[in-house]
């Protein structure tokens, strides 16, 4: 861990914005972004009054971040994970895993920075009787769930159980700041893929959602617990083409609704099937883009086609109803890259 991710690690967890932890050391917000992208060190006597701040000692802002002064730290991998009956995406900030544990399916979240992330929310769904069990716990630390206590919440991530199992993919998070393209720049395809290619995460109203997206995958954990109970977790092959979005087969869903008494309220998907790509529509002929389920390259895709569009917004239909992706999006935490 670098000085930079040790102080981000430090604002993160205190729920401060750069420009609210700025104002409490002194500093602009552009100075904090230079600090947590390891461009600039603070002065000693700001580590000091950090460490007083949050109640840690300088030796563990520094001695932590030691690696800031090395040229040759280690630089954090995100990663997704596979074995037989278990998926795990880690970035970062969170992490997801998805079980097929036969009768039982599982889905965990852990949130937190690095090798320092706990379990925020689990579902799991028996597919006999389609009933699910959940737990979750909000940013003050409220736990909600439909079981007594609240099962392992607050458990810490065992990073240990990634070296039994196979990487299939590796990436970074991007620190470059380079500005994301805009519908004119670029058209509807890479801004569909650019803007979402990273971790949206938030945790309000009742609400826990988190979204993965990397290369052509996306791993979704989103829950509305209690009265408005509503369980979705899945990993997807969700891609862009000229015209909008091509989503392709779900290998891991899991979901429950309601008081499951609609057609669809509880639903799920195994996990050992073959990870296939979806082939990606090559033009508008002989296609149907009304949102309905089609069949492209043997596998069953839904075609969400551009409906509204500025600069920096696009709406696109989904069965009827619609999505909107966003250049500037409140909610992504982090942006993958090179």
């Amino acid at each position: 861990m670098t000085l930079g991710n040790r102080i981000l690690e430090l604002r993160a967890r205190s729920g401060l914005s750069q420009e609210d932890f700025g104002e409490i050391f002194g500093a602009t917000r552009q100075t904090v972004s230079r600090w947590e992208l390891d461009l600039a060190i603070p002065e000693i006597q700001k580590i000091v009054q950090m460490a007083r701040v949050f109640g840690v000692t300088t030796d563990s802002i520094i001695s932590d971040g030691i690696s800031t002064f090395d040229a040759d730290f280690k630089r954090f991998v995100c990663g997704i994970y596979r074995k037989k009956d278990m998926l795990i995406a880690e970035t970062e900030r969170i992490a997801m895993i998805f079980i097929d544990m036969g009768d039982d399916l599982r889905a965990e979240l852990y949130e937190g920075m690095q090798e320092n992330k706990s379990l925020r929310a689990w579902a799991e769904i028996n597919i006999h009787t389609k009933k699910a069990k959940y737990a979750y716990c909000d940013d003050v630390g409220k736990i909600t769930s439909n079981l007594d206590g609240g099962g392992d919440i607050g458990k810490k991530f065992d990073r240990k159980q990634l070296d039994k199992m196979q990487r299939i993919e590796t990436f970074f998070v991007d620190r470059s700041k380079n500005p994301l393209p805009t519908v004119p720049e670029a058209g509807f395809k890479t801004c569909l893929t650019k803007w979402r290619t990273g971790t949206r995460f938030y945790c309000r109203d009742g609400v826990i959602f988190a979204c993965i997206y990397i290369n052509g995958f996306e791993y979704v954990f989103h829950m509305v617990p209690g009265n408005q109970e509503n369980i979705y977790c899945s990993v997807i092959t969700n891609e862009a083409f000229e015209l909008g979005n091509c989503v392709g087969r779900q290998y891991f869903r899991l979901r429950n609704f309601g008081d499951n008494s609609g057609d669809f309220a509880v639903s799920f998907s195994r996990l050992n099937d073959e990870f296939k790509r979806v082939r990606l529509p090559s033009g508008e002929d002989g296609i149907d883009f009304s949102g309905q389920n089609k069949v492209c390259d043997n596998t069953a895709v839904k075609l969400e086609r551009v409906k509204r569009y500025t600069d920096t917004r696009i709406t696109v239909s989904n069965c009827g109803d619609e999505l909107n992706y966003f250049r500037d999006d409140g909610d992504m935490i982090e942006r993958f890259g090179g």
